[in-house]
């Protein structure tokens, strides 16, 4: 007689993940009944950590074959042992904590999919930041008072000329000057 298996988790993170400083982890449990139960991670390791989440069950032919591709497009994915993507959220969760900056609200809920994920079987180690020190890059969807924000936040933490960053000039041309 045949066992029934599932198929182990499976992660991903997107191929330019360390050249843009922004991109995608993706972790998958499968399920007996055939679904995928899915946590999307979009990580900023240059300074945001967690900038958006979310989580989603799929049925696993839908996940194969289409889910995957939406996510990634034509950047591509890298695989990555389930612990250690894991362990990348959660480091760039914490780096953006000492930076006094809070992963995105829905992150709470996209991590349910790390049960019985073990970090301590990951024995990589991930770096943040860009250069030794936090480079922030203004996201499109990014209020010229959340980039204020963050910018306080950033010069309160790190000092004036302990950070980088790449912010766009408002309509007038005025960028974003340390007080």
């Amino acid at each position: 007689m045949d066992e029934v298996r599932k198929r182990p988790t499976e992660a991903y993170y997107s191929t330019t993940l360390y050249d843009q400083g922004i991109g995608y982890v993706v972790v998958t449990r499968f399920k007996l009944s055939g679904e995928a139960e899915i946590g999307v991670f979009l990580v900023d390791v240059f300074c945001l950590g967690v900038k958006g989440a979310f989580y989603t069950r799929l049925w696993e032919p839908e996940y194969d074959g289409s889910f995957l591709t939406k996510v990634f497009g034509p950047e591509g994915k890298t695989p990555i042992a389930p612990a250690c993507a894991r362990k990348l959220v959660e480091d760039a969760v914490e780096y953006a904590n000492q930076l006094g900056l809070a992963p995105h609200a829905d992150y709470r809920v996209a991590r349910r999919v790390f049960g019985g994920i073990d970090i301590h079987e990951c024995d990589r180690t991930f770096t943040f930041g860009k250069d030794g020190k936090p480079f922030y890059i203004q996201g499109p969807h990014e209020s010229p008072a959340r980039v204020q924000a963050i910018m306080r936040q950033l010069e309160e933490r790190c000092g004036v000329g302990h950070f980088d960053f790449f912010v766009l000039t408002d309509s007038a041309g005025a960028e974003w000057q340390p007080d």
